[in-house]
């Protein structure tokens, strides 16, 4: 499940796909994070493999066809 994949991630690979979600590039995560640009394709590829996507994209797709429990 989506739930049981978000729990896998990292604290730093979750704050890298909250920024990758809002469509900001590897620069300027790098520059929020105060990381190299190569620490966040690390922690992105770290994170769209235990995702399960290959891309951005397919990442909010997955994000958007996750039904939200009340209470979550």
């Amino acid at each position: 499940s989506f739930k049981r994949r978000c729990e896998r991630l990292s604290t730093r690979e979750r704050q890298v796909m909250e920024r990758v979600l809002a469509g900001k590039l590897n620069k300027v995560i790098a520059d929020e994070l105060h990381v190299s640009m190569r620490t966040v394709e690390v922690h992105r590829s770290s994170l769209f493999e235990k995702m399960g996507v290959k891309t951005a994209v397919e990442l909010a797709q997955v994000l958007a066809n996750t039904p939200v429990k009340p209470g979550a």
